[in-house]
C-alpha cells in the first residue's frame, strides 16, 4: 500500500510538473509558430510583445489557456495608421487534447479586457476588417481551412470596451463606451440557441450627420435561435433597455442570401410615461429621478419584409401619450395635459408611400394651452400640413428637462400655418405653398458652451409664402446688443433641401459688437500677468446669402476698437464680403473693401484693400500683428500714417495671418514722423564715428513698399538722419531679419579741412582736395532686435570710417595732383614758347640792327668815296 501511495504521489508529482513545464517548454515554439501564421495570413501590422505572451494549464485545466498583454491590430493603406482593435489583455482557452491529435483546434472561450474595437467602411466599401491575405489556392483549400478549427466556444466575455462603428457609404455611425458583454452558444452546431447579456454605459447612433440617440444606456438580454444552415436567426426572450424605456422583441430575421428578410415585432413593456421621457435629449440627468410623473404611455411597430439595395421592408411606428403630466421640484408649476399621438408607417416599405401623422401634440403650463398638427405624405419628395398655435413658456421646459448641453427661457407665441409640397419648392412656385401667420419671441434667451448666451428681448417674425419678415428685433449677444429689422427668403428650401440657400436683406444696428465673444476665445496659462487669448476660426455657412446694411458705435475684434463703423456687410457661399466697411481705429479712419474667405475651411484666406487715413504709428505698432512682424521698427516710432495698400494671404485655424502667404503692395504716407532709441539707428552712429544721435526724423516722405515671400520690402526713400541726409531702401521678414541699406550723407568737418592744408603745403599752393561732405554707404543685417551694421553694401566687408575718408581723400588728392600736374605742364609749355618767341624777336632786331649797321656802313663808305672824288677833282663836283 505504502509503494501504491508513492508511485501515486510520484504519477501526480509529474503530471503537476507537466502542467507547469509544458507551457514553459513549448511557449517560444507555439508563439514563433503563431507569429509565422499571422504574418503570413493577415494584412495589418500586429503588435504582439513575446513578454506579453505567456501559457497556463492551471487556470482553466484541461484547456489551455494563451494569454496576450497589449495586443493589438493596426491597419495599412488605405487605414494607415487606424487602430482595427487593441486589448489590454486578450485570453483564449483551447482544447487540450485537440491540440495533439489530427482532430480540430477546438476554441472553447475567448475573454477580452478593456477592448477597444474600431470598424471603419469607405465610400468604396472598402473595410477595415477585411485584413485577411488571399491565397491563390483559396478556394480549393477552403473547407480544408475551414475544418481545421472548430469554434465551440463555452463563453466568452467583454470587459469595459469601447466600440466605434462607422460606415461612409450608408452614413451610419454608432458607438458603444462601457461595454460589458457575455455570452455563450456551440458554434460546432449548426441549430442551437446563443444567449448574451450586454451592458453598455453609452450608447449613440447617427445617420447622415443627425444623431438620434446620444450617450444613451442600453442593456441587451437576447436568446437568439441560430440555424446557420438557413442563416435564420430567431428572438427568443429578447428585452431591450434604452435608459429607462424597455422594449420587447420577437420575430425572425433571416440571410439566405445577400438580401436581408424579417418579420420583426416590438412593443414597449411595462413603460411609464415617464420612460419615454428618459429619451428625450438630456433629460436623463441628474435629478430626473426626482420628477413626478404621470400619464398612459403605448409604442409598438413591425418590420416586415425584404431589405435590399432595391426594397426596404414594411414599417410602423406608433406612439401615443395621454394625460401627461411632469413637475419638478425646482419650479412651481408643472407641464399637464401632455398628449401625443404620432404614427409613422409605410405599407409597401416604399419611402413614397410613407407617411408621418402627428394627430394631437399639446401640453399646458399654467393657463397657456401649446398644440400642433402635421401630416407629410411622401418621404422621398415631402407634402406637408402643418399647424402651430399657442404659447410655449421655455423657462418652464428647460427647468423640467434639465441638461449641460444647452439652456432656454423665454416665451414664444405662434399662429402659423403651412401647406405645400417639396416639388414647388424646388421650381420656385410660391404660389402652390401656403403659408401664413406669425411668430413671436418674448424674452428668449438661449445659452450652450462656447458661444455667448443669445437674448432676445422682442422679436415679431410674420410668415407668407416667399419671404419672413423680421420687425421688432432687439436683444443682445453676450455683451453686444443688437437691433435687427428686414426680410428672409427662400426659407422653406433652406428647411427642406440639403443644399437650399437662405437668403436675406437685414438692417442691423449695434452699440457694441464684440466679435470676439463668436471665436471661441479660450484662456490658456500664461507666465505673464496678463491673459492669452487662442482663437478659432469663424466659418461662414456656405447656405447663407445676407446681406447687411450695418451700423456700430463700437466694434471689438481680437486687439481692435473700432468706432462709427458703418458698411455693408454681404455673406454669401461661405464668404464674408466688406463692400465697403469703415469706421475710426488707432487715432484715424479706416476703409476696408475685400472678402474673408472659408469656403476651403483648411485653407481659410483674405484678400482686402485697405484705405488708412492718419492712424498713429504707435497705436497701429500695438494693435495690429502684421505691423508688428513686417514693421518692428514702428515700435520705436512716433507721428502718423497714411496708406492704400492692398494685400491677400491666408489664415491659420487661430484666425492668425500666414504670414509666408502674405502679398501686397501700396504707397505708405508718413506724416510727421521719427525713430527713436532704436539699435539700427545706434549702431549706425556708433560705427560712423559721428556725434551720437538717437533719432531719425523721418518727416513727411512717401514710401513706396511691398510684401512678398514673407518679406516687406521698401524702396529707397530719403530721411534726415539728425542733421545729415539718409537714403534707405531694403527688406524685413516676419522672422525678425532685416537687411537694409543706408546712404548717410557725412560733412568731413576740419578733417576735410586740415586735409585740404596738408595737400596744399605739399604742393605749395592752396588747393581743395577733400570736398564738404563724403557718402557712406552701410549694410544692415542680423535681426531688428540683434542688428549687424557694416559699411559698404550688401555682402562686402564693412570697413572704418577713417579707411573710407582715407580713400575719398586720396580720390580727391589724386584728381587734385592731375590738375596740378596738368598745370605746371601748361606752364612749362608756356615758358617754352614764351622763349622761343623772344629768341625769334632778338635774332630778328638783331637781323634788323645788322643790316641797319651794315645799310649805315654802306653809306658811310658810300660818302667816304665820294668825298674822296670830290676832292679828286678839287671839290668842284662832276
Amino acid at each position: 500500500m505504502k509503494k501504491l501511495l508513492i508511485a501515486l504521489g510520484v504519477i501526480l508529482g509529474l503530471a503537476l510538473l507537466s502542467i507547469i513545464l509544458i507551457p514553459i517548454l513549448f511557449k517560444d515554439q507555439i508563439f514563433e509558430t503563431a507569429q509565422k501564421q499571422i504574418d503570413s495570413s493577415v494584412n495589418a501590422d500586429i503588435n504582439l510583445d513575446p513578454n506579453g505572451f505567456s501559457l497556463s494549464l492551471i487556470e482553466n485545466f484541461p484547456n489551455v489557456t494563451v494569454n496576450i498583454d497589449n495586443f493589438s491590430i493596426v491597419g495599412r493603406a488605405p487605414f494607415k495608421g487606424d487602430t482595427l482593435f487593441a486589448s489590454k489583455n486578450l485570453s483564449v482557452e483551447l482544447d487540450l487534447f485537440s491540440l495533439f491529435n489530427e482532430a480540430p483546434i477546438q476554441i472553447n472561450g475567448i475573454l477580452l479586457n478593456q477592448p477597444t474595437i474600431n470598424i471603419l467602411v469607405l465610400k468604396d466599401g472598402k473595410a477595415n476588417y477585411d485584413i485577411t491575405v488571399p491565397s491563390e489556392e483559396e478556394e480549393a483549400t477552403t473547407d480544408e481551412a475551414s475544418s481545421s478549427m472548430e469554434i465551440g466556444i463555452d463563453h466568452w466575455q467583454i470587459t469595459n470596451g469601447k466600440i466605434a462603428y462607422f460606415d461612409q457609404s450608408v452614413g451610419v455611425a454608432a458607438s458603444f463606451i462601457g461595454v460589458n458583454h457575455q455570452g455563450s452558444g456551440d458554434f460546432t452546431l449548426t441549430v442551437f440557441d446563443m444567449v448574451t447579456s450586454t451592458q453598455v454605459e453609452g450608447f449613440s447612433v447617427a445617420y447622415e450627420d443627425v444623431v438620434y440617440v446620444d450617450h444613451k444606456k442600453l442593456d441587451l438580454d437576447m436568446t437568439l435561435g441560430m440555424d446557420l444552415d438557413a442563416m435564420k436567426f430567431s428572438f427568443k426572450e429578447t428585452q431591450a433597455k434604452l435608459n429607462d424605456f424597455a422594449l420587447g422583441v420577437e420575430g425572425v430575421f433571416a440571410m439566405p442570401t445577400d438580401d436581408y428578410n424579417m418579420d420583426i415585432q416590438f412593443a414597449a413593456k411595462d413603460n411609464t410615461f415617464k420612460s419615454i421621457l428618459s429619451l428625450v435629449p438630456g433629460m436623463y440627468a441628474e435629478g430626473f429621478e426626482g420628477l413626478e410623473t404621470s400619464g398612459e404611455f403605448d409604442f409598438s411597430g413591425f418590420l416586415k419584409g425584404i431589405y435590399n439595395d432595391t426594397s426596404m421592408p414594411a414599417f410602423k411606428f406608433d406612439l401615443q401619450v395621454r394625460e401627461g403630466y411632469v413637475k419638478s421640484a425646482e419650479v412651481p408649476l408643472p407641464v399637464k395635459n401632455i398628449a401625443l399621438a404620432m404614427v409613422a408607417e409605410s405599407t409597401t416599405g416604399d419611402l413614397k408611400d410613407g407617411v408621418l401623422i402627428v394627430s394631437d401634440f399639446g401640453l399646458t403650463i399654467d393657463q397657456d394651452r401649446f398644440t400642433a398638427k402635421a401630416k407629410v405624405n411622401n418621404f422621398d419628395s415631402p407634402a406637408w400640413d402643418l399647424k402651430m398655435n399657442g404659447k410655449l413658456n421655455l423657462d418652464i421646459v428647460s427647468k423640467i428637462q434639465p441638461t449641460d448641453d444647452y439652456q432656454l427661457a423665454g416665451m414664444i407665441i405662434a399662429n402659423l400655418n403651412s401647406k405645400g409640397n417639396l416639388k414647388a419648392v424646388e421650381a420656385e412656385d410660391y404660389q402652390a405653398l401656403q403659408t401664413t401667420g406669425n411668430l413671436q419671441l418674448k424674452n428668449f434667451s438661449y445659452t450652450t458652451e462656447g458661444l455667448p448666451t443669445t437674448k432676445i428681448s422682442s422679436a415679431d417674425l410674420s410668415f407668407n409664402n416667399k419671404v419672413i419678415n423680421l420687425t421688432n428685433a432687439s436683444g443682445n449677444l453676450g455683451r453686444s446688443d443688437f437691433k435687427v429689422s428686414g426680410e428672409l427668403s427662400n426659407y422653406l428650401a433652406y428647411a427642406l433641401q440639403d443644399d437650399g440657400v437662405l437668403m436675406g436683406e437685414m438692417n442691423l444696428n449695434a452699440n457694441l459688437l464684440d466679435v470676439n465673444e463668436f471665436m471661441g476665445e479660450e484662456e490658456e496659462e500664461s507666465s505673464a500677468s496678463e491673459d492669452t487669448t487662442a482663437m478659432e476660426l469663424v466659418v461662414i455657412p456656405k447656405n447663407i446669402d445676407f446681406t447687411f446694411q450695418a451700423k456700430a458705435n463700437t466694434i471689438l475684434y481680437d486687439t481692435y476698437e473700432m468706432k462709427n463703423a458703418v458698411g455693408v456687410l454681404k455673406v454669401k457661399e461661405g464668404i464674408l464680403y466688406m463692400d465697403p466697411f469703415s469706421f475710426d481705429a488707432m487715432g484715424g479712419k479706416i476703409k476696408m473693401t475685400g472678402n474673408y474667405n472659408t469656403t476651403d475651411q483648411t485653407e481659410p484666406s483674405f484678400a482686402f484693400n485697405l484705405d488708412l487715413n492718419e492712424l498713429t504709428i504707435p497705436e497701429t505698432f500695438k494693435s495690429v500683428v502684421t505691423v508688428q512682424k513686417f514693421v518692428p521698427v514702428a515700435e520705436k516710432m512716433t507721428g502718423k500714417f497714411s496708406t492704400n495698400f492692398s494685400f491677400n494671404g491666408l489664415l491659420t485655424q487661430e484666425m492668425m495671418p500666414d504670414f509666408e502667404t502674405i502679398s501686397g503692395e501700396g504707397l505708405i504716407k508718413v506724416i510727421n514722423a521719427a525713430v527713436k532709441d532704436s539699435k539700427v539707428v545706434s549702431g549706425v552712429t556708433s560705427l560712423s564715428k559721428l556725434d551720437k544721435t538717437s533719432t531719425i526724423n523721418i518727416g513727411n516722405v512717401n514710401i513706396q513698399a511691398a510684401i512678398e515671400d514673407g518679406k516687406f520690402s521698401v524702396k529707397p526713400f530719403d530721411v534726415k538722419f539728425d542733421k545729415y541726409k539718409a537714403t534707405i531702401d531694403g527688406y524685413t521678414s516676419f522672422t525678425g531679419g532685416i537687411g537694409y541699406n543706408l546712404a548717410l550723407d557725412v560733412p568731413t568737418g576740419s578733417l576735410g579741412s586740415a586735409a585740404n592744408q596738408a595737400i596744399s603745403g605739399l604742393i605749395g599752393s592752396n588747393v581743395k582736395a577733400v570736398g564738404d561732405k563724403v557718402t557712406m554707404n552701410f549694410n544692415i543685417g542680423g535681426t531688428y532686435s540683434d542688428p549687424d551694421v557694416k559699411l559698404g553694401k550688401t555682402t562686402s566687408e564693412g570697413e572704418s570710417v577713417t579707411s573710407s575718408v582715407k580713400s575719398q581723400v586720396n580720390d580727391k588728392l589724386q584728381a587734385e595732383k592731375d590738375k596740378l600736374k596738368q598745370e605746371a605742364d601748361a606752364k612749362v609749355q608756356a615758358a617754352k614758347d614764351s622763349a622761343a618767341a623772344e629768341a625769334a624777336r632778338l635774332k630778328k632786331k638783331a637781323e634788323e640792327e645788322a643790316k641797319r649797321k651794315a645799310e649805315e656802313e654802306a653809306k658811310r663808305l658810300k660818302d667816304k668815296a665820294k668825298n674822296k672824288v670830290k676832292d679828286l677833282f678839287g671839290g668842284g663836283g662832276l
